[in-house]
């Protein structure tokens, strides 16, 4: 009875301890997490932070977002030149465009902004004022829900079918299409609603003087106001599918047709033609995405397009085509005319290399115009086709471009 007496309280002893070590592991493990709760920087219950086409912030909840990204174009330009001083070929190296876009939501997931810093090399048809940063889009959309939207602020006039890409990154060309710098209708601060179901969109909306985007209005700079709609209708692909320019192989088949219409008003107050259109007009176009294939054709009809020797109205074409031979090799090739001009036709024609899925894009690209006149018709704010101001200007344009 002894030694089984004493068994039992060897055996208590033993248990008796065990028990207390784990009441005070647990205990140091309680004040290590109180204590570590006390010392978060950045982060609330639940936050995440990562990269998805952009450096990202993100609450628990989704209400409050912040993403930054950056797109940046170098190229190398030949030009050659016909009737100017001096040397008729010139060539060299710029940094063309960075974009520097912020982006999230506020307050509610159905709230989201986006503000983006464009620097451009050279003036074009949307930043006028070059090597500097400058606002590009600065607005602020409210998601309704059963497919309406509504944006205030800096942001695409719907007008062609290039209002609806995001900056220049999603074309196919790496830069906007000829036809939009002669016929496009730019960015500016305004409001607009868009209306969105499965097969069809409509996107309306009322702006200051189209493409010109100055910090303060006056009488002798602005038009009173602009009003400008697109509707489209789609067969086939999905909606986030068609926001790039071009399909991707193995991607579904779908067609897109749209139609658009401005009206400025202020004439009266502005009797000389401003730098860009005063917009008058209509386009209409239809855009077929094939399994790697997208073959474009536009018409517009508009009072003052850039580019056009007096005022007047003014009407144009364009054939766009492009279509993938491997995964990561793409060719495409344009035709653009307008009545009325110098340089009535510029075609290009090049080819892309993908890399990184789209993050990465290597443009090689010719652009010839035919026509005696002087190409000032199209980049009279200079920029888009090489680096040369004025003449019959054939130009070759190797440019990369990184989406990060």
């Amino acid at each position: 009875m002894r030694a089984e007496l004493a068994s039992i309280r060897s055996v208590q002893q033993e248990s008796w301890v065990t028990q207390q070590r784990a009441t005070q592991i647990r205990a140091v493990v309680q004040d290590v997490l109180a204590d570590s709760a006390t010392r978060e920087s950045f982060r609330t219950d639940g936050a995440q932070c990562g990269y998805d086409h952009g450096a990202f912030i993100r609450s628990s909840d989704g209400c409050w977002t912040f993403k930054i990204g950056i797109m940046d174009q170098t190229r190398f330009v030949f030009n050659s030149a016909s009737n100017q001083v001096g040397d008729d070929n010139t060539w060299g190296m710029e940094t063309h465009r960075i974009n520097i876009t912020f982006s999230g939501t506020l307050v509610d997931p159905s709230i989201s902004w986006m503000l983006l810093g464009a620097y451009n090399s050279q003036p074009d048809r949307f930043i006028t004022v070059p090597n500097e940063l400058r606002p590009l889009y600065a607005w602020v959309r409210k998601d309704f829900g059963n497919g309406l939207t509504g944006t205030v602020g800096l942001q695409n006039v719907p007008w062609d079918i290039e209002s609806e890409f995001f900056g220049s990154s999603r074309i196919t060309a790496g830069e906007y299409s000829i036809f939009n710098y002669r016929f496009g209708a730019g960015k500016e601060t305004g409001i607009s609603a868009r209306y969105q179901c499965d097969d069809w969109r409509v996107i309306a909306g009322t702006f200051s003087q189209l493409n010109e985007t100055t910090d303060s209005w006056d009488s002798t700079s602005n038009l009173s106001y602009a009003v400008a709609m697109r509707a489209e209708a789609k067969l086939g692909a999905d909606w986030s599918q068609l926001e790039w320019q071009s399909s991707l192989p193995n991607s579904t088949p779908g067609a897109v047709f749209g139609f658009g219409t401005v009206w400025s008003s202020g004439r009266a107050q502005n009797p000389e033609s401003p730098p860009t259109p005063s917009a008058q007009g209509f386009t209409t176009d239809v855009r077929a995405t094939l399994s790697g294939t997208t073959l474009i054709a536009q018409f517009a009809l508009m009072r003052d397009p850039a580019g056009l020797p007096q005022l007047a109205w003014a009407s144009g074409v364009n054939m766009q085509g492009s279509t993938f031979l491997t995964d990561n090799f793409q060719v495409f090739g344009e035709g653009s005319w307008m009545d009325c001009a110098d340089v009535p036709w510029i075609t290009q024609c090049g080819v892309n290399f993908y890399f990184s899925k789209r993050e990465v894009k290597l443009t090689t690209r010719v652009i010839v115009p035919f026509g005696s006149g002087e190409i000032n018709g199209t980049r009279k704010l200079a920029g888009g086709l090489g680096l040369a101001d004025s003449g019959n200007n054939a130009s070759l344009i190797v440019q990369l471009q990184l989406s990060f």
